[in-house]
């Protein structure tokens, strides 16, 4: 009951929430909605960034390659700064997570794992991806499928030209539906709405 009221005075504050707690599989993929404009405008998509989930010493690792270059940072810190990142020109902006149908053996997540962090540092630009021309730069979806094509399970023709919604439709076989972990929104009158709704599920 008082986790009910919590959270619904929350949504009226416009305070970002997790709504949803998730564990993320070995391989999870997270996708980002309303992240970037840019990113969008170009993809005509809403979904505008992409990392992946693999475990390092039994705990969740996010690894991504976003402005400023790859990095990893731990699942939970990761879920945290996205709570509280910037609101992307008033837009709602939710991560979503979606975990392999089959887990990774052992060998797949191993590989996978060299890999992500053999890519640690590079430079990041979707310059190659706009201009067709090979770089030695990584963007968000190209990162994330480079380790995904460690496994059997994937093979891009050309992994620059990949974008978060286009993983997402290639993906989608081999992994479950999209389950919201966070929402970050401003304050205003359609939280009521979220509320009322809320309070009648």
């Amino acid at each position: 009951m008082w986790e009910k009221i919590l959270y619904a005075v929350l949504m009226l504050l416009g305070v970002p929430v997790a709504t949803e707690a998730v564990d993320p599989a070995n391989g999870s993929l997270i996708y980002t909605e309303n992240g970037s404009c840019l990113v969008s405008a170009y993809t005509k998509s809403s979904y505008s960034h992409v990392a992946i989930v693999l475990y390092e010493q039994d705990e969740p690792v996010v690894f991504e390659a976003k402005p400023g270059g790859v990095t990893k940072q731990k699942y939970r810190i990761f879920i945290r700064q996205a709570a509280t990142a910037k609101v992307n020109g008033g837009k709602t902006v939710r991560l979503w997570i979606s975990n392999p149908r089959i887990p990774y053996s052992k060998q797949e997540t191993t590989r996978m794992l060299t890999l992500a962090n053999s890519k640690l540092g590079t430079p990041y630009s979707i310059l190659p991806t706009l201009v067709g021309k090979s770089m030695n730069t990584q963007q968000c979806a190209q990162y994330v499928s480079t380790v995904l094509e460690t496994t059997p399970r994937f093979w891009f023709k050309d992994t620059k030209y990949q974008t978060p919604t286009t993983l997402l439709q290639i993906a989608r076989p081999g992994y479950s539906p999209l389950s919201l972990i966070c929402e970050n929104k401003q304050a205003n009158n359609e939280n009521w709405q979220d509320y009322l709704r809320f309070w009648n599920k």
